[in-house]
Parts: C-alpha cells; sequence; structure tokens
C-alpha cells in the first residue's frame, strides 16, 4: 500500500512523487566523496517515507547500468567526461517514459543546465563550485571548460529555488549572481554512533597529525607537508599519516623528500571505513588544507571523534570548525601560520582535551534525520507549485 497523499504548503499532492537526481557519481564510485554521501543519506530518507527516487549518475568499472541501494533506483549511464550531457538526456528520456514530478541537481562539478530543456521543475542543490580553484586542478582546457560552464548557472537558473549545504555556499552564490526566488540550508549530517569518541581507544604513542581525505593537487597538502618540515625541527618524534588516495601523490611524496620529512610522512592510501575510524580516532589533530569545501564532511568526522581539526580558513570548513574552540583556522597558504599551529596543538595536551570535548559537541548537531526532513519538505514544496 502507497503512502499519501502527501500535505504541503501549498496544498495536497494525490500520490507520492517521483523524484529524479542527478549526480556524476553514485555512493559505491571509487571517487565518491561528501556529496554522493549527502546525496544517497538525504534521499535515502526521502524514499523510505514513500517518494519514489531515481539517481541518474555516471558509470564505473563493475557496477551495474541499473541498481538499487538504499532505496534508491540507480541508472548509470555515460562517463565521467562526458556526464552531464548523458545525464541530461538520461534524464529527459526517463521523463518521456514515466511521469517525474521534480528533477534535483547535485552540483559539485559540471551542471547538467536541465531548466534549459524541461518545464518540469528543477531543484539545485550546490555543495560548492570550484570558481578559479579549478585551475589549480586539471589542465587549463579541462578547468576553462568547468569554469565556462559554472559561468552558465546564474542565467540559466536563475529564480529558481535553491538548495546549499551550508552558509558558506549559500554566501559563495549570492557572489556569483545567483538569484534565486528561495534558498534552503539543508547540511550534512553524521552517523553520530559509528563515529562517537571511544575514550578505551587511546592516541597514537607518538604525536601524530592526520589527513583524511583525496589527494588532489587543489587540496593543498604540499602546504602542510613543508609546514610539517618545522614541525620535526621542535618535535622529532612527530609523524604525519595522509589516508586516502589520489593523483597528486607523486608529487607530495617528492615534496616530502626534498623537505628532508620523508621518513615521518606516511602515505596509507584507500583504507576500509572501520580503519579509517580508527585513524581519525587515535589521532592528536587531523588537518585539512583545503582552499574551499562545500561543507567539511570529513573534519565534521573528526570532531564526532573527539579530536581537534587544523582547517584552512576558507568557505565551507568555517562551517564545521571553530576557530580556538574545535580547532583552528589557519590562512590557506600560510606555511610558517600552519607550522605554528601543528607544535601548539601537539605540545598541549590540555588545549586538546579541551578542543576535543568542544569537537564532539558541535558534531552531536550534525543530524541526518533533520536534514533529510527539512528537505523532503522542500522537494514536496517545489514539485506542487510547479505542477503541470
Amino acid at each position: 500500500m502507497m503512502p499519501g497523499p502527501f500535505r504541503t504548503r501549498k496544498g495536497l499532492l494525490p500520490s507520492p512523487l517521483h523524484i529524479a537526481l542527478l549526480d556524476y557519481r553514485d555512493v559505491t564510485h571509487p571517487e565518491a566523496g561528501g556529496a554522493e554521501t549527502w546525496l544517497q543519506e538525504i534521499f535515502g530518507r526521502v524514499a523510505a517515507h514513500g517518494h519514489r527516487v531515481t539517481l541518474i549518475c555516471a558509470a564505473h568499472r563493475g557496477a551495474p547500468a541499473e541498481d538499487r541501494i538504499g532505496g534508491i533506483r540507480v541508472l548509470r549511464r555515460g562517463n565521467r567526461a562526458t556526464a552531464n550531457v548523458t545525464g541530461a538526456r538520461t534524464a529527459l528520456a526517463l521523463a518521456r517514459r514515466e511521469r517525474v514530478d521534480l528533477f534535483v541537481e547535485n552540483l559539485c562539478k559540471i551542471p547538467f543546465l536541465l531548466p534549459a530543456m524541461t518545464k518540469i521543475p528543477v531543484l539545485p542543490v550546490v555543495h560548492h563550485l570550484f570558481g578559479h580553484t579549478v585551475f589549480q586542478e586539471t589542465n587549463p582546457a579541462f578547468a576553462s571548460y568547468v569554469w565556462l560552464f559554472e559561468k552558465l548557472i546564474p542565467p540559466v537558473y536563475r529564480g529558481l529555488p535553491f538548495v546549499a549545504v551550508s552558509e558558506s555556499t549559500a554566501a559563495d552564490l549570492a557572489r556569483r549572481g545567483v538569484r534565486a526566488s528561495s534558498l534552503e540550508i539543508v547540511r550534512n549530517g553524521l552517523d553520530l554512533k559509528r563515529y562517537e569518541a571511544i575514550e578505551t581507544i587511546p592516541k597514537a604513542d607518538l604525536p601524530v597529525l592526520v589527513y583524511v581525505g583525496r589527494i588532489k593537487r587543489y587540496k593543498g597538502l604540499d602546504t602542510v607537508i613543508r609546514a610539517f618540515a618545522r614541525v620535526r625541527a621542535e618535535i622529532p618524534q612527530a609523524r604525519l599519516a595522509i589516508v586516502g588516495k589520489g593523483d597528486d601523490r607523486p608529487r607530495l611524496e617528492a615534496i616530502a623528500r626534498a623537505s628532508g620529512v620523508a621518513g615521518a610522512v606516511t602515505f596509507e592510501g584507500f583504507v576500509p571505513e572501520e580503519e579509517k575510524i580508527r585513524w581519525l580516532r587515535r589521532a592528536h589533530a587531523t588537518v585539512y588544507p583545503s582552499p574551499r569545501e562545500g561543507w567539511g564532511i570529513a573534519a565534521a568526522e573528526a570532531a564526532a571523534c573527539g579530536t581537534p581539526v587544523l582547517a584552512s580558513d576558507v568557505e565551507g570548513l568555517r562551517d564545521v570548525v571553530r576557530d580556538r574552540e574545535t580547532g583552528f583556522l589557519i590562512p590557506h597558504r600560510d606555511v610558517e601560520a600552519w607550522a605554528g599551529r601543528m607544535i601548539e596543538i601537539l605540545t598541549d595536551a590540555a588545549l586538546r582535551a579541551r578542543m576535543g570535548s568542544a569537537a564532539r559537541a558541535r558534531a552531536a548537531q550534525f543530524d541526518w534525520d533533520v536534514e533529510s526532513e527539512k528537505m523532503r519538505r522542500i522537494a514536496e514544496t517545489v514539485a506542487a507549485g510547479g505542477a503541470g
């Protein structure tokens, strides 16, 4: 028996919605990140409430063309390079075959530009946009392609309701000239039970800093490695563990060798989730030197584990880290400042304990159930307002 009707601020929906999501990846993709986790956690709960949810994304090696993950039907089409074109075509074809009440574009890469192609309501969800930072990550030709497509967002999506995952992202949209009819914040949540701090798990024997995430040029890990060389001059037993995979690893390994800290910097590669959590729990502090994030999910996970966070003083990370309370916010490329804060956190046990406790309290505010309920109401309202 299907649930319904669904009441919204604009009246009753006669039946459950069919919501079609567009993203470059699903959560099983080897390069899936925070945006994919957000989509799965939020809309998995929306599907559990009774709505029908279909995700359109790029294919990846070993994954079937059609799948079901946590109540969401998954259609994998095209590849990473063609995802925006193939995704839009697949979405329009889906709407010709089946009733689709709402498209949700998960914008953290090149936009799909569906508002220019359909009268079905489109709800853009923005995690972060690259802007000029894309030129630090890829070749000039592809970076220009991304940059130009982002420039199309204000005119193509003008007058639509938007969802942003953080106040920083909302402010970034306003600076870019996005004129939304409404803008709601639907934050990331955490599995607080999974990431809880466990007092019986001790910190590492040696002072250790940990980074968890993708190893990409734009993440700024070269700054941390250069700063860590100065930390080692003060704390010879200190270690830096970089957990994750990515194509910037060879360059960073060369920087570590040139800085004289190759023996103290370890690249752990990709690790299973439980091993990742073990690193976060045993770290004396975590480091996130990115120049921009939509929302610092890895920093929030560390905070939930009771570990202080050292992060760049930039959009997205400011939404998670409270400076001098749950960790430190540091000028992005300031090697001296990073070294100073690393030394401070590694040499002051009382400071670490105070910040770790405050970090746990801060992380407890990030609740998937609360945020998914907010998203469900927004989706129902937008679909009802655009019906017909």
